[in-house]
């Protein structure tokens, strides 16, 4: 999977968890490194519906007892993760 499309689809899958206006606002403007936690687009109970979903959408598992949680606080760090799974299953 590219790179953009997975930060498009992640963006999108964001989109569909807000509540309300405020928290869709800033999302055009969500950059790869932005906290997805201290924006507050993401809380510890989305944050499963997340991982699921990068789950389906690459076929890889993420499996957080093997990783730093840092890495799942912005969406470059969710794409490293994927391309670290991805390079250990190919």
């Amino acid at each position: 999977m590219e790179s953009a499309k997975f930060y498009d689809e992640l963006r999108g899958f964001l989109l569909s968890i807000q509540p309300d206006d405020a928290g869709r606002a800033g999302l055009e403007s969500l950059g790869h490194d932005d906290n997805l936690f201290d924006l507050g687009l993401v809380t510890s109970f989305s944050v499963i519906r997340m991982i699921v979903f990068i789950e389906t959408l690459t076929g890889c598992s993420l499996d957080l007892a093997e990783h730093d949680i840092e890495s799942f606080y912005t969406m470059r760090g969710l794409w490293e993760l994927v391309q670290t799974e991805e390079a250990g299953t190919r």
